[in-house]
Formats: structure tokens, C-alpha cells, sequence
């Protein structure tokens, strides 16, 4: 087994450096954004160095005032750090790298017998982030106990430390799994992307949102939840992971040995459960169809072809293809459901409280046109993913648009107009509403908002157009993770030129406002603005054809 296992990680390393190493099919430019995308993994990791460290100096520390009966301080920074643990291993194969690990079918080929697959598939969760900073932290408690004169406390609580490592690599394990197997069935898989992209972040943003409700100084804090479910809620925490592994920690210092081979005996409990349930998941995963069910063929249907105003016919198909793309896959409805989901939750929220204001960290949202602004501005901010990375989402579409009689200018005013349609809507949704639940604000500001918003897009689309086919990545966009994300250099670029383009329309409408009190000015200066913004764009979209024609061969071959 432990020779199936080295030959596991010798193919991992292999597969990274193979990526690294120069292809005749692929051009100088092509592979620094390969590059830059593979060594962000080993950075990070470099980074995590120090902070592996500091975790260990803080367990060395709790254990040690355990054992000498100092202060509990640093044992309570641990708990509260240990917490969060269990919950980024059940999450992160969803959102992280972890969720790009290798589908174990295709590892029925070989003679390797599946416990050790199911064990090679977990060890692979002792590489994430969070799990390499437990390792740190857990392992310092118990040299911390052992050097404040307590070896007996230390070797219990070594093994209760082994014990939530093991439990957090099997939650990671389970979590992989059945994402496998929920994503083996195309419509499931949708749902279950669109579910989590979209509901959990929303759900997630609501305590938070009603925490914060306004309330006279000195008053307490309302109670979000019924007293049976605070104290149902108490009783289960006690069997938390972490929480199992402190009550331990503390019962093995203070030598209270019957608890703490209670709280221990737990921990290895709910192993054994969460590894069990991984192991028949795994199985289900081995035993089912290695591909995805497809769709039920339908007859086909002559495309519709919708002429838009001021763009060509090509042009034309070119943007309603993009907006086609993001209405069938669930990466792109999110890019229209998130806004509109958070919009809606804080007008629940404003509406519940009745007061007509809500603080959310830095944004105070005092009148609908507050709200209006930062939805909007979140919406534009959704199409980074789609925007960022518009030629490589195509995959092997792209290479049937390059075949056709399309010109260069054809193909990005397409692209740009269609992420423009896909935010337009969510975005139009939002002011709309925000108008007419909370009508409060300046109406030349109302005025301006429209101008200043497009003016935002009329700079930022061929620099769009640039970090698409300077970073291309070729994408799912039916995957729930960071498989469906741009590239990280292309949507940082994205994300700075965003907020650049943002600074105009703001301060001219502050100039307006503020400094020459002049209200009705700010419509004038910002569409002003918006005017010179597109022919910036125009002059801008000439290296962006040059970019994309000079790279088009090597964007025809991302798959």
C-alpha cells in the first residue's frame, strides 16, 4: 500500500511540473499564464509558513499554561481557531482546489484494490491549507503540556489530536465524494451549483444582516431564535468536533481521566461514522457510470437569430450566444440570481426593521438610492468571472466562431455587448426596485447613477477583452468551484479596473453636489464623462484586436 501511495504523490508532482514545461503547442505568453496559475498553489503555501508557525507558538503556549495553570487566553484563541476547521473541510472541496481532485473512476484501470484508492483520495486532504494549520496547531498543545511538567496529559491529548485529524480528513473525504456523485448527473449538479453559489452565501448573510438592527443604546440585544432552539442548539455543540477536543485537552490537564476518555471516545466515534459513510459514498462513486448523464435529445430548432440595434448580424449572434451561455449553465445564473438575491435580502431586512436603514460594515443604506448603487455596482461586479475569461468559456465553440466569416471587431463588440445584456438585467431589477420600495435620495443623483454605470463598462469591456486573451483558462462552467472561475491574474486586473473606472463618476458627481452646489450639474458632468468613456473604450479596443488577433490560433485550442 504504502508503494501505491508514493506513486500517487510522484504522479502529482509529475503532473505540476509537466504543466511547467515548454509545449511546441502553446506560445511564450500562453505558458506564463499557465505558470503563474500553477505556482499559486506553491506560493500560497510558502506564505502559509509563517502563519503554520505562529499557530504552533499558540498551541505550545495554550499547552503550557494549561499544564502550569497560567492563563487560559491562548487555549481559547485555539478553541475558537479549531472551530472553524471542520466547517472549511465540509466546504472547501466545493469552493477550493480541493474540489479539482481526480475523479477516482478512472482509477479502476489500474490494479490497485479500492481501500487503498479510498485512503489515497483522503490523504489527499492533508494538503489542504486548513488541515496543514491544524497539523501545527494541534501538535504544539501537546509538546506545551509536556514541557510544563505534564507528559501523561500530553500523550492523551496527542492522541485526541490525532483523532480530530483523522475525523477532519474524512469530513474532507466524505465532502469530495458526494460531490462527485451529486455532480455525476448533469441536472443535479445545476441545481446543487446554482444552490450553493447562490442560496448558501445568501442564507449566510442573514444573521449577520439582522444582527445588526438598530436599537437604542444600553438596550439588549433581541434574541434571533427561540429559547428551545438556543439550548437544543447548546447540547449539540458539546459534541462539536473541536469542542470534543478541548473539553478533552482540559480534562487530561486537570487529570480528570474519566472525561477525558469520554470526550475522546467521541472523537473516535464520530470517525468512525464520517469514515464509514465516506467509504460507502466512495463505493457508490467506483460502482456508478464514469460520465454525466446527458440530456434528452430534442428535435432541432431552426435558431433564432435576434438583430441588435447599432451591431452587425454577426455581432449580433455573437452577443446572444453569450447571453445563451450564461442562461443554460449554472455559473452564469448566478451571475444573475446573486445580486438579485442579496438586493432582496436587504430589502427584507430594511422592510422588517421598518426603519428604512441598515449598516453592513462599511455601507449605510439610509435611502433607495444608497441601495440602487451598491447593487448595482455588485452586479457589475458578477460578470468577472464571464468577462475576464469570455473566449476560453466558449471551449470548443470558439474554434467554430473563428471558422466562420466573422470579423475581429465583429466578435469583440459581440462579446462585449453580450456581458453587458447578461448584468444589464439584474442590475435594471435592482434600481427599479430600489426606486420604487425606498424613493428617498437626490433625483439627480438618481439621474446620474444610469450614465455613471455605463460608463464603468465602456472602460472596462476591452480591458476585458485584453485579460481574456492574455490569461485564458479553459473552464467548466457547469462546476460549482473554482474550475468555472477566470484566471487569477485576469480577474485581478478586472477587479482594479473596475474600481478605477468607478473614481470618475464618482467625484464629478461629488464636484457637483459638494463642492460647486450645483445638484442638477451632476446628470451633465457624469453623461459628459459617460461620452468620453466610449470613445476611451474605442481607442482601446485597437490593441485589444491586436492582442486577441495575434493569439487567436492558441485561444482556439483551449478545450
Amino acid at each position: 500500500m504504502l508503494r501505491i501511495l508514493r506513486a500517487f504523490a510522484w504522479l502529482r508532482w509529475r503532473m505540476l511540473v509537466n504543466s511547467l514545461e515548454k509545449t511546441g503547442s502553446r506560445d511564450a505568453l500562453e505558458r506564463f499564464s499557465l505558470a503563474i496559475e500553477k505556482l499559486g498553489p506553491i506560493l500560497a503555501a510558502i506564505l502559509l509558513a509563517p502563519s503554520a508557525l505562529l499557530l504552533g507558538g499558540l498551541g505550545l503556549m495554550a499547552g503550557y499554561t494549561l499544564a502550569t495553570g497560567g492563563s487560559t487566553v491562548p487555549l481559547s484563541v485555539s478553541r475558537y481557531l479549531l472551530f472553524i476547521v471542520p466547517v472549511l473541510a465540509a466546504a472547501g472541496p466545493l469552493f477550493l482546489p480541493a474540489a479539482d481532485r481526480t475523479n477516482p473512476v478512472r482509477m479502476l484501470l489500474l490494479p490497485i484494490p479500492r481501500a487503498t484508492l479510498y485512503i489515497a483520495q483522503s490523504a489527499t486532504a492533508l494538503g489542504d491549507p486548513w488541515t496543514l494549520l491544524l497539523l501545527a496547531l494541534v501538535a504544539g498543545i501537546p509538546v506545551g503540556l509536556a514541557a510544563g511538567g505534564a507528559p501523561g496529559a500530553a500523550l492523551a491529548t496527542g492522541v485526541g489530536a490525532g483523532l480530530l485529524v483523522l475525523l477532519v480528513v474524512g469530513i474532507s473525504a466524505l465532502a469530495t465524494s458526494i460531490l462527485h456523485l451529486v455532480a455525476r448527473d448533469r441536472r443535479r449538479g445545476e441545481l446543487a451549483a446554482l444552490v450553493f453559489i447562490v442560496i448558501v452565501p445568501a442564507v449566510a448573510l442573514l444573521p449577520a444582516l439582522l444582527g445588526g438592527e438598530g436599537r437604542r443604546r444600553g438596550e439588549p440585544r433581541p434574541a434571533l431564535f427561540p429559547g428551545w432552539v438556543t439550548e437544543a442548539g447548546g447540547r449539540a455543540m458539546s459534541a462539536y468536533p473541536s469542542e470534543l477536543y478541548v473539553t478533552g485537552t482540559r480534562a487530561s490537564a486537570d487529570g480528570d481521566s474519566d472525561r477525558a476518555g469520554l470526550a475522546y471516545a467521541g472523537l473516535a466515534a464520530l470517525a468512525l461514522i464520517v469514515h464509514g459513510s465516506g467509504v460507502l459514498v466512495f463505493r457508490r462513486v467506483l460502482d456508478g457510470p464514469a460520465g454525466s448523464a446527458s440530456r434528452r435529445s430534442r428535435t432541432a430548432r431552426p435558431p433564432v437569430i435576434l438583430r441588435l440595434p447599432g451591431l452587425t448580424p454577426g455581432a449580433s449572434a455573437v452577443a446572444m450566444a453569450q447571453v445563451k451561455l450564461a442562461l443554460r449553465t449554472p455559473r452564469g445564473r448566478s451571475i444573475l440570481l446573486s445580486p438579485l438575491v442579496m438586493f432582496f435580502a436587504i430589502v427584507a431586512v430594511m422592510t422588517y426593521r421598518g426603519s428604512g436603514q441598515l449598516d453592513l460594515g462599511p455601507f449605510r443604506f439610509g435611502s433607495g438610492l444608497a441601495l440602487a448603487t451598491f447593487a448595482a455596482f455588485t452586479c457589475l461586479l458578477s460578470i468577472l468571472p464571464l468577462a475576464m475569461n469570455q473566449f476560453a468559456v466558449d471551449r470548443a465553440g470558439l474554434t467554430m466562431t473563428l471558422l466562420s466569416p466573422l470579423r475581429v471587431d465583429e466578435l469583440l463588440a459581440g462579446k462585449a455587448v453580450g456581458n453587458l445584456l447578461v448584468t444589464l438585467a439584474p442590475m435594471g431589477v435592482c434600481m427599479l426596485a430600489a426606486l420604487l420600495l425606498f424613493p428617498g435620495g437626490s433625483p439627480p443623483l438618481w439621474l446620474s447613477l444610469p450614465f455613471g454605470l455605463l460608463a464603468i463598462y465602456l472602460l472596462v469591456a476591452p480591458i476585458a477583452a485584453i485579460g481574456s486573451a492574455v490569461f485564458p483558462r479553459a473552464v467548466d462552467m457547469n462546476s460549482i468551484g473554482r474550475g468555472s472561475n477566470a484566471h487569477g491574474g485576469a480577474g485581478f486586473i478586472g477587479m482594479i479596473a473596475f474600481f478605477v473606472a468607478g473614481a470618475p463618476p464618482a467625484l464629478l458627481a461629488l464636484l457637483a453636489m459638494r463642492i460647486l452646489d450645483r445638484p442638477w450639474l451632476a446628470p451633465a458632468l457624469v453623461a459628459g464623462w459617460c461620452l468620453i468613456a466610449y470613445l476611451v473604450g474605442r481607442l482601446l479596443f485597437i490593441p485589444a484586436r491586436r492582442i486577441f488577433a495575434a493569439r487567436r490560433e492558441n485561444l482556439a485550442m483551449m478545450r
